[in-house]
């Protein structure tokens, strides 16, 4: 089962314009074997979605490497992290990357800092602590790239705990380029938000309070998205 999963998964990405190495894809496997050990201790996923880790957690997680081209050499912040998701995947599948997982959970952070030991990853952290304290700490202010948060708050939180981490620019930078491979060029800084269902109230009680933010709905359709655990799964991007 474990090798139909790596051939599968392979064979998504490669259809998706993606193409992980043989490495990349055993770490990935690792991964999914620790966490499914680590599940056992402590809740990190879903009993019922153990069976579908790889569709629902591991390919859902990647999905944005689909839909957006993240620049080269960039720092991210993955917040309310739980048991590495979505950064510890994006970390294996994008090595280029700076990663900061963090948690309000003393327990997923522990879990997570033992499983980047045991994958061997290099330049990803993680950090117990609550992100609006956490963003406001020197090392960490205005020091990130992106934000990214999947299934964690509401929107409007998200953009108040991402606007401590994420860099400062001018107000006349350009954000979004169309790139030819149909995925959307997003300069920092920036927050990703994994999202699913009806975001209209959502987005609105957003906007009314950061009006002068760029917001940007993207369905998550992509070959095999199909195998998602919900059909009308976004990716809500706000630039600042």
């Amino acid at each position: 089962m474990r090798a139909e999963k790596k051939i599968w998964f392979r064979e998504i990405c490669l259809k998706n314009g993606f193409t992980p190495t043989d490495d990349q894809i055993e770490q990935l496997d690792y991964y999914v074997v620790l966490l499914l050990e680590w599940n056992k201790k402590i809740n990190i996923v879903s009993r019922k979605d153990e069976e579908n880790v790889w569709t629902y957690h591991i390919l859902h997680s990647i999905s944005i490497l689909f839909k957006i081209e993240i620049k080269r050499n960039c720092s991210i912040v993955d917040i309310g992290t739980g048991g590495g998701l979505p950064g510890i995947p994006i970390k294996i599948l994008r090595p280029d990357l700076s990663i900061l997982c963090i948690d309000s959970t003393s327990k997923k952070i522990n879990a997570v800092l033992q499983m980047i030991r045991d994958i061997k990853l290099n330049n990803i952290f993680a950090l117990w602590g609550r992100a609006e304290e956490l963003g406001l700490h020197q090392e960490h202010s205005g020091k990130y790239d992106y934000t990214v948060a999947r299934a964690v708050a509401p929107l409007k939180d998200l953009i108040y705990w991402s606007k401590s981490f994420l860099k400062r620019i001018g107000p006349d930078r350009l954000t979004i380029e169309t790139r030819e491979n149909n995925r959307m060029g997003l300069n920092p800084p920036a927050l990703i938000a994994f999202k699913g269902g009806d975001l209209s109230r959502e987005i609105e009680l957003a906007e009314r309070k950061y009006n002068q933010l760029n917001m940007q709905s993207i369905d998550l359709t992509f070959y095999g998205s199909e195998q998602l655990i919900a059909s009308d799964k976004k990716i809500l991007v706000v630039h600042f």
